[in-house]
């Protein structure tokens, strides 16, 4: 046996067993010498247009690249829009594709650009890549779909379930575990029989206050709600009679 260190048996030794030493540790790059980031240096001046350049190192959820580059972690696309393009012209500005594949990950230089969040989001229409939701703003439920979804677990699965109704099992899994919508909403939305109140009281020249006793609501909701609905109270002529404040009634 000769003197000095082994070196550890890698993949590339031909009697590589498929285990690594227990001493083993993985190369380690010099602070922002790695991998990921000479691949991008390396792909800087990427001379197809035709093509997608599609990042092939790590990917989130949403199949965006992301990397780490002395100390900084951020999407790949954006370490790649700064150096093809320079710094972005102001905070406000973000890397937009004109391709519409970020989400598959591309960081071809030449799709990329610095753009503001309402020239990137005219972008995403164009291409189609807006976020749509079919249940409505926001992707929220309402607690009566929620009990309807209930009502289903017992003979559909969850998988099917979400399928039909275009969202993630765990979003089933939640409702059906009670961790979403396991109680009505406390919110006291307006209808529109208390519209039709607001409405009628307003058009009569009746003060706010007499209007919440009427529909039922504080006087705070009913300024809320005549400002959202652009209703504005009919001004009465106010006397004074021995120090008596009295309102002439509308004509």
């Amino acid at each position: 046996m000769s003197g000095g260190r082994r070196k550890p048996k890698t993949p590339n030794s031909p009697d590589w067993q498929g285990i690594w030493p227990a001493n083993w540790r993985p190369k380690v790059t010099a602070r922002g010498e790695g991998l990921a980031y000479q691949w991008m240096l390396a792909h800087r001046d990427y001379p197809h247009d035709e093509w997608c350049l599609i990042w092939p190192y790590f990917l989130d959820k949403k199949g965006r690249g992301w990397l780490t580059h002395e100390g900084q972690r951020g999407y790949a696309h954006r370490f790649m829009c700064r150096l093809a393009h320079g710094e972005p012209p102001s905070p406000a500005h973000g890397s937009a594709h004109s391709c519409g594949n970020g989400h598959l990950g591309c960081i071809n230089p030449r799709h990329l650009s610095w753009k503001t969040q309402a020239e990137n989001l005219a972008d995403c229409a164009i291409h189609g890549t807006q976020p749509k939701n079919r249940i409505g703003p926001k992707g929220h439920f309402t607690y009566e779909q929620a009990q309807a979804i209930r009502a289903r677990l017992g003979s559909e699965t969850q998988l099917e379930i979400a399928n039909s109704l275009a969202v993630s099992e765990s979003t089933i899994s939640d409702i059906a575990r009670g961790k979403h919508y396991a109680k009505p909403p406390v919110h006291n939305f307006w209808t529109p029989e208390q519209d039709a109140h607001l409405r009628d009281a307003i058009s009569r020249g009746v003060s706010f206050v007499e209007t919440a006793k009427i529909v039922g609501r504080p006087y705070g909701a009913i300024y809320s709600r005549a400002s959202r609905l652009g209703l504005k109270p009919q001004r009465r002529k106010v006397s004074y009679t021995n120090g008596v404040r009295t309102l002439e009634e509308k004509s």
